[in-house]
């Protein structure tokens, strides 16, 4: 779980430093860098299992074409305005993790603060690797924030262990030290390493792993309808991806390990948000070898997902993951309004609330330790959103190597946990500016004659 990020350096971002809880809500203009910001969490997510050139590559396009590593660095037009890229992730981490050969480990504290920071080699056009760092956050500190959103049942499910010592990972004199429990650890090169540290941690350094684990549960949910409506192979992963592809073999494995009850719950909620629904099940054809989700209407017939509406294959594929204990980690989503209804949004925004952890009970199979968070700009989706949950990114002038240019701000609405926090990162939104999303919601609905 990310409770905390701060970036500095990264496109439109900077200088931001933004605290998280189970669930968030960014909203603001367009191009102000609320993708950014998830960019930012993508980039972290990919790093810890991809070499550094690969993680780069596969950000999102930049004026329609692959990201290059010069496109991450702020820059004011033309003019490049950062010298290095740094982000900073404070997390709650599990507390035993499985490296891929099968071995386990404890991790000696759960909560922690990775930092990784990147130089610019312009003739060979590559990212150059300067610093990183892993170390322990207090237990004494994490309670401090999570006493902001969540009760003791939770805090306790989730802090874990302690840590005297240093750093699990600390660059000293361009050299990378990767030290762990009662082990001699590893040097590394800073410069010529193709890789973050991190990203090559196994369960003989448990605790860098299990951050290397949290970090590659960060995805951003982007739905796409030709992956929510394709059948699943039974050679294909059995978890929903970030596309919304394997919803059938995701459905086929809860009802094998859950019962016919799991899909009875997730069509229950679904009929409550679209009412034609009435039954679900997964049409397995050993022939094919192949799995296909079918929903009954009201008219008795079953319908294979090819044959829904974009809006109910969306909810379907969120409504499985509400049901799915294994489907953990940080879930970023753009624009959940894109193809629902003005009607439905609402809904989709419970559904998304569903989604996130119950902060006021310890984690389990009930209650996956699951965050989520959401950028907008529509005025619907930040009409239903908590006022304690919401965030605001703006641009504002700065001056930076004697450049003029904009950069994001943080802002949170007064009065909220991010407002009174005893460890404040933001600034508060001015009354005004929350007044005018409020105004702009009370237009947009008048304008739809609601």
């Amino acid at each position: 779980m990310l409770t905390r990020l701060t970036v500095r350096g990264f496109k439109t971002l900077l200088d931001v430093d933004l605290a998280f809880g189970p669930f968030t809500c960014i909203v603001g203009d367009n191009a102000v860098g609320k993708s950014n910001l998830f960019d930012a969490i993508r980039f972290l997510h990919l790093l810890s299992k991809n070499p550094i050139p690969e993680a780069v590559a596969s950000i999102r396009e930049v004026r329609g074409r692959g990201a290059k590593p010069g496109d991450l660095f702020s820059s004011f037009g033309q003019l490049r305005v950062s010298d290095e890229v740094r982000l900073a992730a404070e997390m709650i981490v599990p507390a035993q993790v499985t490296d891929e050969f099968g071995v386990t480990g404890d991790a000696s504290i759960t909560t922690l603060r990775y930092e990784v920071a990147f130089a610019l080699d312009r003739e060979a056009d590559r990212l150059v690797l300067k610093e990183e760092s892993l170390s322990p956050v207090t237990l004494t500190r994490a309670r401090k924030h999570l006493a902001s959103w969540a009760r003791p049942p939770f805090t306790e499910s989730v802090l874990h262990g302690a840590r005297r010592g240093g750093d699990f990972i600390s660059t000293q004199q361009q050299t990378i030290h990767l030290h762990q429990d009662g082990h001699g650890g590893r040097k590394i090169p800073a410069a010529k390493s193709s890789r973050t540290v991190l990203s090559s941690v196994n369960a003989d350094f448990p605790t860098a792993l299990a951050a290397r684990l949290e970090m590659e549960s960060w995805n951003t949910l982007q739905l796409e309808p030709s992956a929510m409506r394709a059948p699943s192979m039974y050679s294909e992963p059995r978890r929903i991806d970030e596309r919304g592809a394997y919803l059938a073999g995701a459905l086929f494995r809860l009802e094998k390990t859950r019962g016919p009850k799991a899909l009875a719950e997730i069509v229950n909620r679904v009929a409550a948000l679209v009412p034609d629904v009435r039954e679900l099940r997964v049409a397995d054809d050993p022939r094919q070898e192949t799995l296909t989700a079918e929903v009954m209407g009201a008219d008795g017939a079953f319908r294979a997902a090819r044959a829904l509406s974009d809006g109910t294959l969306r909810f379907l594929v969120l409504a499985t993951l509400v049901a799915d204990p294994e489907a953990t980690g940080t879930l970023c989503v753009e624009e959940p309004e894109n193809g629902i209804h003005p009607d439905r949004v609402g809904d989709m925004v419970r559904l998304l609330y569903d989604l996130a952890v119950d902060c006021n009970d310890p984690i389990g199979e009930d209650n996956p330790l699951r965050q989520v968070l959401v950028n907008s700009h529509s005025p619907l989706v930040y009409n239903e959103v908590k006022r304690d949950d919401l965030v605001f990114l703006e641009f504002i002038d700065v001056v930076r190597s004697a450049a003029r240019g904009r950069g994001a701000a943080v802002r949170v609405p007064g009065r909220t946990w991010r407002a009174k926090s005893t460890e404040p990162v933001h600034q508060s939104a001015a009354p005004a500016r929350v007044s005018a999303w409020e105004q702009m919601t009370f237009r947009f609905r008048a304008a739809d004659g609601q």
